[in-house]
C-alpha cells in the first residue's frame, strides 16, 4: 500500500498477541485462574481461541478427552456467565434497557453476544458494555500433521464456528515447531 499511496511516513501494522492460559468450568465463579483470566480477556480487542483437534497420548488434556466443541462451549459459557453478571448489573441504564432485555436471555443460554442479531444502534450500545462474548473471535484448530482433512474434530469446530459466524484457522503446532 505504501508503494501505491506514497505516504510521507510508513507506520507498520502491529498486532500484539497475549497468550492466556486455558479456562476451566467455573472460572466465572473464581475457579482456576478465574477472574484474572476474565480481566485479561476484557483488555483485548479480539479473541483467537486455540482448540485441540488431535489425539496424542503424550499431550495431556485437562478433561482427559478430545472434544474441541465442548472445550469451546466451556469457554463460551464462562464468558457468557461473566457477561451476564455485567448485563444484570447494568439493567437500570434506560438507554441500554431494550438491549439488555434481548441480551440477558441470550447470555443465559450460554450463547455469545456476538451471535445475537442486533441493529447498528444496538451494536454501538453493545460495544459500550465491553462484553467478553461480543469480541470478534476466531478458532485456531490445532491439528495433527495429517489432520487437515478427514478430521472429525476439525469438522465439528468448523460447523460450530459457522453457526456463530466465526472463522476457523487450522494449524499444526507440531509441524510449526
Amino acid at each position: 500500500l505504501a508503494d501505491i499511496a506514497k505516504p510521507e511516513k510508513v507506520i507498520p501494522a502491529v498486532v500484539e498477541f497475549v497468550d492466556i492460559a486455558g479456562l476451566v468450568a467455573g472460572a466465572s465463579k473464581g475457579e482456576g485462574l478465574g477472574n484474572q483470566f476474565l480481566a485479561n480477556i476484557r483488555e483485548t480487542d479480539a479473541i483467537a481461541h486455540v482448540v485441540r483437534c488431535f489425539a496424542d497420548d503424550n499431550v495431556i488434556h485437562v478433561a482427559s478427552r478430545i472434544d474441541p466443541v465442548n472445550d469451546i462451549e466451556v469457554i463460551n459459557t464462562e464468558l457468557a456467565l461473566a457477561d451476564l453478571d455485567s448485563a444484570e448489573g447494568d439493567k437500570d441504564a434506560i438507554r441500554q434497557k431494550d438491549l439488555l432485555e434481548k441480551l440477558v436471555p441470550h447470555l443465559d443460554q450460554g450463547l455469545p453476544a456476538r451471535a445475537l442479531a442486533l441493529s447498528d444502534d444496538e451494536r454501538a450500545t453493545l460495544r459500550e458494555l465491553n462484553l467478553l462474548t461480543a469480541k470478534p473471535t476466531m478458532y485456531i484448530a490445532n491439528v495433527a500433521e495429517d489432520g487437515f482433512e478427514n478430521n472429525p474434530h476439525l469438522d465439528a469446530v468448523q460447523k460450530f464456528a459457522a453457526a456463530e459466524g466465526a472463522m476457523v484457522v487450522p494449524i499444526c503446532n507440531k509441524l510449526e515447531s
